[in-house]
């Protein structure tokens, strides 16, 4: 379960309101020439490039992937390039369920994949492969895998489809019930279609320009395509970009890079500096900060505390007014609704990561006017416990604990106001 949960965060990052603003990949074939391009889309600070020399008779690879400090998270390699030119890269695709096949093995994607990288030369072999496991445990997972012959793999959990086409490109779409590419609405994805339709991509500039059209460079903090691989299998070359800057490139030769053995490179310390990246990396955010992840996790269960003190509070009361005895309502019902109101924020902030660069209503459009009314709550909270008599000030402090931090991260991440 664990490593289930650690695919979900890792992988697929994006919520699914910004689902269709996520990673892109294709591949084109001219005069017998294949270029295999990728865009990956994500907010992690950590990016990595890895290569693993083949053993046993098994193929060598160069891997890239990337991680955040969410404490749910670890390294995944989101794509890669065996010695034999066969690639993969996994997108993020609407969830369907589909029921464990009988007799297969089940194998965590992190596992699979480079395991089909290790035995596996072209699309073909890896679809004979692929249909020996069971993929139901990847119900929002799209595998494309390309080769240097101009093949083309489409894995999701009930579907395979193979092809060989001049080119072919892929978004965060289900290709399975897809009857026509051109209805996918991705503008960027078609934008790079309609280049390829065209025939750009024969070299490798070309096959540049139509990476560099299918990538992205948001708003919020010029966030968007973390890095960018295009792949001349035949060659044996991987040309790297980093933070959708497509100006300069690191190119590893496989085989050059094999032969020095196994390592691990940080990705960003291959380039030079990019301000955008460092502005995303200065961006506090629980998926950025395990501290804070930590932090908000104890907020939510002093929250929870709360909650069923004032759940406590208005059985007393309600008893009390069975009696014939006067009890107020106004705090511990006050304390209750902020409760709930800190703990369904949390809720959202601590698995949602999209929130932070399209705000609460990312998640659900009703959520984004939720911090006004946790706001108008806290302020109801805490005036009226001040106001009250006697020497009972705890609904005080605990209800200004559980409210004034999580008000002003609020603030720092804008989300006060939809």
């Amino acid at each position: 379960m664990h490593h289930l949960l650690r695919f979900a965060f890792v992988l697929f990052p994006l919520s699914v309101g910004n689902l269709l603003m996520a990673c892109t990949a294709f591949t084109v074939t001219h005069n017998g020439r294949t270029y295999i391009g990728n865009n990956e889309d994500a907010w992690s600070i950590n990016p990595q490039v890895r290569f693993e020399q083949g053993r046993d008779g098994g193929y060598g690879a160069i891997y890239f992937g990337h991680y955040n400090g969410h404490p749910l998270r670890g390294m995944i390699d989101q794509l890669g390039m065996n010695e034999m030119g066969l690639v993969y890269d996994g997108l993020r695709i609407l969830h369907k369920k589909t029921a464990p096949t009988p007799g297969l093995r089940q194998l965590h994607f992190n596992e699979l994949m480079p395991h089909v990288l290790r035995t596996c030369t072209t699309v073909q072999e890896a679809a004979a492969l692929l249909r020996t496991y069971d993929r139901s445990i990847t119900p929002q997972a799209l595998i494309f895998m390309a080769d240097k012959h101009g093949g083309w793999l489409i894995v999701e959990n009930d579907t395979i489809i193979e092809g060989h086409d001049p080119w072919y490109a892929v978004g965060n779409w289900r290709m399975g019930s897809c009857s026509d590419p051109a209805t996918i609405p991705i503008p960027r994805l078609q934008e790079g279609r309609q280049l390829l339709a065209a025939g750009t991509g024969g070299s490798l500039e070309e096959a540049r320009d139509v990476l560099a059209r299918m990538s992205v460079c948001r708003k919020k903090l010029g966030e968007g395509t973390l890095f960018s691989t295009l792949f001349d299998p035949a060659a044996g070359k991987a040309h790297l970009y980093f933070y959708h800057d497509f100006n300069e490139a690191v190119t590893f030769d496989l085989h050059e890079e094999l032969a020095k053995g196994d390592r691990t490179m940080d990705m960003a310390s291959l380039f030079g500096t990019r301000p955008e990246f460092e502005r995303l990396k200065r961006y506090i955010t629980p998926f950025h900060q395990r501290w804070l992840f930590w932090g908000m996790l104890a907020l939510a269960a002093l929250a929870g505390i709360a909650g069923l003190l004032a759940l406590i509070g208005l059985v007393r009361g309600m008893a009390a007014r069975v009696k014939g005895r006067a009890a107020p309502f106004g705090m511990p019902l006050l304390l209750g609704l902020v409760s709930a109101a800190v703990l369904a924020l949390t809720g959202v902030l601590l698995m949602q990561e999209g929130v932070y660069y399209f705000g609460l209503g990312d998640a659900a459009p009703m959520l984004a006017w939720l911090p006004v009314v946790f706001i108008l709550l806290s302020a109801a909270l805490l005036y009226t416990t001040w106001r009250t008599r006697g020497e009972r000030k705890w609904p005080l402090v605990l209800g200004a604990t559980i409210t004034l931090p999580l008000i002003g991260l609020l603030g720092y991440w804008g989300m006060w106001w939809p």
